[in-house]
């Protein structure tokens, strides 16, 4: 199934950020080989497995523009002087300058990633982005990826509020693109949510690397910090989060389904302060799309609790950042609902957070054990 972009105009005006030049400079080659790749590899039917084996080395993409601007400034400076002495030396006189522009005026300066009024996905806007989306696209098809909601005359008013709490994080958390893609089965299924009606929320560290970045705001993202994450719900959208983060990865095992719940009560805090209804998400699946090791396992998670840093080390088929192709089956619990606060981004009592909080887990555990029957789910 193709997910597109063409509805967008039919279902009303769309706003969205707009990215800093020198951003759209950084994603060009990325688009481009996407673009590429795109018109290559459909016709042969593996566009699926190449979209997910390149966007699946998801930090490692930060080296595209590296290797590809280096390789134009090298091929011009070729062209003019054939690498004689007293050549132009392009990628030291132009290459570092940009880069240092890019650090100061995107990583330092731009606030975008605060910004939650505008905050939805960026459409494509010429050929060469419309075909490198239909590409990354593709890969939802490799899984694929599918939406299952609690009842089959489920609805989710794009009237309402909620907070969508995203289970398990896995190596990639898979399921969170059925929420910021157009056409994506979620979408189908509960219209009027994606993009206009939901805002996913990302560690502050997710914006402050190269590439990483863009893409995060080109789906729509926003920074994780309570403050924005209230600013988000204050505007009238719904929040997207993957609750376990970081920590929740490290985890990760094929076979187990782990989640990182017990101590986690920001995002019922949050919900209770606006009155939002807390919808559980649970990716069936999503643990399994990789393999993991427990190599220097304690050393790896004090960096992770101390540093923020996570560092899971895993693999793919064939040794490859291409995931195990198992279907993740994305479980929409039924919202459990929340009494609507005296005022809004009021602080609630903390016994009504544990309370919501010990409901909210009995949800997670009943959606879990009604469709996953060879694991139990477990809670840290």
């Amino acid at each position: 199934m193709e997910k597109t972009d063409s509805g967008a105009e039919a279902r009303g005006q769309r706003q969205h950020r707009n990215l800093p030049f020198l951003s759209r400079v950084l994603l060009f080659p990325l688009h481009l080989i996407a673009a590429f790749l795109h018109s290559v590899t459909r016709p042969l039917g593996i566009e699926p497995a190449v979209s997910l084996l390149i966007t699946g080395g998801f930090f490692a993409l930060a080296l595209v523009p590296i290797v590809f601007y280096s390789a134009v400034f090298y091929l011009l400076e070729w062209s003019v002087s054939g690498y004689k002495e007293g050549s132009l030396n392009l990628a030291s006189y132009l290459g570092i300058p940009l880069a240092v522009c890019y650090i100061v005026q995107v990583l330092l300066l731009d606030q975008d990633h605060l910004s939650v009024e505008r905050a939805a996905p960026i459409p494509p806007s010429n050929t060469i982005e419309r075909a490198a989306h239909k590409f990354y696209n593709a890969g939802q098809d490799y899984n694929p990826i599918t939406c299952i909601p609690w009842s089959t005359n489920a609805k989710l008013s794009p009237s309402k509020q909620y907070v969508f709490a995203v289970h398990p994080h896995g190596i990639h958390c898979l399921p969170l693109s059925l929420f910021t893609t157009y056409g994506s089965d979620f979408d189908a299924k509960f219209p009027g949510l994606v993009g206009r009606r939901i805002t996913g929320l990302a560690a502050t560290v997710m914006f402050k690397i190269p590439m990483v970045r863009e893409i995060f705001i080109g789906w729509g993202y926003c920074d994780a910090s309570r403050a924005v994450a209230s600013k988000v719900l204050e505007c009238g959208r719904s929040v997207l989060v993957c609750t376990g983060g970081e920590e929740e990865s490290m985890y990760t095992r094929r076979g187990r389904d782990v989640v990182v719940l017990q101590k986690r009560k920001g995002f019922i805090r949050l919900a209770l302060s606006y009155g939002a209804d807390i919808v559980p998400v649970f990716g069936v699946g999503n643990s399994d799309t990789y393999k993991t090791y427990s190599f220097m396992g304690k050393q790896r998670m004090w960096l992770q609790k101390n540093v923020d840093i996570a560092l899971p080390i895993f693999h793919g088929r064939f040794f490859t950042p291409l995931p195990y192709k198992i279907p993740v089956q994305t479980l929409i619990g039924e919202p459990i609902r929340t009494p609507m606060p005296k005022a809004r981004g009021q602080r609630p009592d903390e016994a009504l957070v544990d309370e919501y909080h010990a409901k909210y887990i009995a949800a997670l555990r009943e959606l879990h054990a009604k469709h996953v029957t060879d694991r139990v789910l477990e809670i840290r």
